[in-house]
C-alpha cells in the first residue's frame, strides 16, 4: 500500500496516541531535562498554582507527581534531576554492544564484504540503537544507500517515537517513518518514508499539527530534494518509489523486552515491547524529590547570625541596602534601646539531614535498577572490596540474564537485516557476492584478567590437563580451527628440542643404552691429537 492519500488523516494515527504519549514520557526521563519533565507532568511551565493539581483523572494524577507540583507564588524551589534513567539505558547498551558482534559467513567473499559493510560505524549505530531501545521500548533499523555519500549501503537507526509500524503474527510487515521539516503557526510540513516489501515510498505533506494534509512537491526542501536526482526513482503522483529487493523489507524492529504490560489492549502496539522504565516512573520521580530535598536542606540550612539592624551597612533612607557575600549570615533585628540583648549576637544553624536523605536515595536507586532488570552491582553499588572477574559475573547475574533476553530479540532481526543488506549491495551496487544469513555472536561483557588467565593455563599445563591447541583456543576464542593450528605449529617450531633426561644422565655416567650388553662400558676416548 502506498503513502496515505486522505488529507484528513490524523497524524500520528489516533489508535497509537496512547503509545506515543507513553514513549514521549519515557523519552523525557531519558533526556533528563528538568524543564521537559516539569512541562510533561504539569502541562505548564508557569510557576503558579494550577487547578489540575486538585482534579481527578489523568490531569490530576499527572499534576500530583513531584515534577508536576505547583510552586506557590514568590517561592523559590530548585528541582534537581538525577540522570539514573539515562544511566540505565546506557548500561543496557553497553551490556549488549560493549564489543562489536562477531559475524561469520560460510562464503569467504561474502565474509570479506560483510566485514567492509559492518565497520566501526555500524557498531556505533547498534550501540546507540540499543540505548534508545532500552529507554523507549524498542528500536528500528533500516537499510539506506546514497552513492554521493558512500559507495555501499549501510544501516541507520530510527527513533520509535517517529515510526508507525504494522505487524502480522508478530512480524513487522511495513513501517512508516516520519519527521517534521517545518512548523509555523498551524502549518506542519512532514516527510514520510514508508518501507514495504520490495519498495520504499517517499512523500512530503503540508498539513496541520493534527492532520497529515495534502502531498506537495518533494523538491521544495533540502532534506528531500535529493529524490529528484536519485537513480531508479519511479513517481506516482508526488510520491517517489524506490525499488529494493523483491519480497524483502529494508527495515527491522527490535523490541527491548517482551511482553508489553501496558499496551496489551492496543492491537497495533502489542508487539512493541516495553521500556526499562516501565513501572519505575514514580520511583524516578521520588528519587529526584529526595535529592532536591537534600539540596533544599543545604540551601536553607546556612547559618544565621541575628544582630541589631544598626550593625548592618545602610545606603541611606530610601536607597535600600547592600548585600555583601561576607555578611550573608547576618540578620537584622529591631531592639529597644534599653534591651539588655541589644548588643548580643545570636547564631542559629538548622540541621541538614544528610544521612537520612542518602539512605533513602540509595534504597530508591537500588529498587529502581533491580525493578528495571539489573543487578545493583552494574551501577557501582557494592561494598567496595576488590573482586575477581568471576565474582563480578556472579554479582551481576541479573544483568546478564536480562542481557541474554535482549540478545534473543536482537540476534535474529540483525542477522536477517544483514542478509538483506547484502542483497541491496548486490542489486544496487553490483557487488559479486552470495548473500546469506550470517551467524551473529555477541561478545563477553566482562573481559577476563589476562594475568589470571595466564596463571590458569600455566597450572593446567603443569598438571598435563590441557593441550597446546586448547590453550590457544582459550586465548583466542574467535579464531577458526585453521588459525589455531597455525599458531600451534609456530609455538612448537619455536620451542627448544625436548631432551630425554634419563638418556642424558646415562650417557654422562658412561652407560650408553645404545651400546648394548657387550658394548664398551668404559670412558669415552678423547679426540685424537694432531
Amino acid at each position: 500500500m502506498p503513502l496515505p492519500s486522505d488529507p484528513r488523516q490524523a497524524w500520528p494515527p489516533r489508535d497509537l496516541a496512547p503509545v506515543f504519549a507513553k514513549i514521549d514520557e519515557w523519552g523525557a526521563w531519558y533526556a533528563g531535562q528538568p524543564d521537559q519533565l516539569a512541562d510533561l507532568y504539569s502541562h505548564s511551565r508557569r510557576p503558579s498554582n494550577r487547578p489540575a493539581q486538585y482534579r481527578s483523572g489523568f490531569l490530576g494524577k499527572a499534576a500530583r507527581w513531584w515534577w508536576g507540583e505547583p510552586i506557590p507564588e514568590g517561592e523559590r524551589r530548585a528541582k534537581l534531576h538525577v540522570p539514573l534513567a539515562a544511566d540505565i539505558a546506557q548500561t543496557s547498551a553497553r551490556l549488549l554492544f560493549s564489543e562489536p558482534p562477531t559475524l561469520v559467513a560460510a562464503d569467504a567473499k561474502t565474509q570479506a564484504r560483510l566485514d567492509e559493510l559492518v565497520d566501526d560505524g555500524a557498531h556505533a549505530t547498534l550501540l546507540a540503537a540499543a540505548e534508545v531501545g532500552a529507554a523507549k521500548s524498542g528500536t528500528y533499523l533500516r537499510i539506506v544507500w546514497d552513492r554521493s555519500l558512500r559507495p555501499r549501503p549501510w544501516i541507520s537507526r530510527v527513533d520509535p517515537a517517529t515510526a508507525v509500524p504494522e505487524f502480522r503474527w508478530g512480524m513487522l510487515t511495513a513501517v512508516t517513518f516520519w519527521r517534521e521539516l517545518e512548523r509555523s503557526n498551524q502549518t506542519v510540513i512532514r516527510y514520510l518514508e514508508r518501507h514495504e516489501t520490495g519498495v520504499i515510498w517517499h512523500g512530503v505533506y503540508r498539513g496541520t499539527p493534527d492532520q497529515l494534509g495534502d502531498p506537495v512537491d518533494v523538491g521544495g526542501w533540502r532534506d528531500t530534494a535529493w529524490l529528484k536526482t536519485m537513480e531508479g526513482v519511479q513517481w506516482q503522483g508526488r510520491a517517489a518509489a524506490v525499488a529494493t529487493v523483491p519480497g524483502r523489507l529494508t527495515a527491522a524492529y527490535v523490541p527491548n523486552a517482551t511482553p508489553t504490560r501496558i499496551w496489551a489492549d492496543i492491537p497495533a502496539a502489542v508487539d512493541l515491547g516495553r521500556s526499562d522504565y516501565d513501572g519505575v516512573e514514580g520511583l524516578l520521580d521520588a528519587l529526584d524529590e529526595t535529592w532536591s530535598s537534600l539540596m533544599r536542606d543545604l540551601r536553607i540550612g546556612v547559618a544565621r547570625v541575628y544582630v541589631p539592624e544598626s550593625y548592618l551597612t545602610s545606603l541611606g533612607p530610601g536607597k535600600g541596602a547592600v548585600w555583601e557575600a561576607a555578611r550573608e549570615i547576618l540578620v537584622g533585628l529591631q531592639t529597644m534601646g534599653d534591651d539588655e540583648r541589644g548588643l548580643n549576637l545570636e547564631t542559629f544553624q538548622p540541621d541538614i539531614r544528610v544521612d537520612q536523605h542518602l539512605r533513602i536515595a540509595e534504597q530508591l536507586t537500588r529498587t529502581i535498577v533491580e525493578t528495571a532488570g539489573y543487578s545493583a552491582q552494574s551501577f557501582g553499588m557494592d561494598d567496595g572490596a576488590a573482586v575477581t572477574a568471576t565474582e563480578v559475573s556472579a554479582r551481576q547475574r541479573e544483568s546478564f540474564i536480562g542481557r541474554d533476553a535482549k540478545i534473543m530479540h536482537f540476534r535474529p532481526e540483525l542477522a536477517m537485516l544483514l542478509e538483506t543488506l547484502l542483497m541491496v549491495d548486490v542489486r544496487a551496487f553490483g557487488t559479486a557476492v552470495t548473500p546469506e544469513v550470517p551467524q551473529v555472536s555477541f561478545g563477553d561483557t566482562v573481559s577476563e584478567d589476562p594475568e589470571a588467565q595466564a596463571r590458569t593455563l600455566q597450572l593446567l599445563a603443569a598438571a598435563e590437563a590441557i593441550s597446546t591447541w586448547m590453550k590457544v583456543k582459550t586465548l583466542h576464542p574467535d579464531w577458526e580451527d585453521g588459525e589455531i593450528q597455525e599458531e600451534v605449529d609456530r609455538i612448537q617450531g619455536d620451542a627448544p628440542p625436548v631432551v630425554d633426561v634419563g638418556t642424558s644422565l646415562g650417557a654422562l655416567a658412561g652407560n650408553d643404552p645404545a651400546a648394548g650388553d657387550g658394548g664398551d662400558q668404559g670412558t669415552e676416548e678423547p679426540p685424537a691429537q694432531e
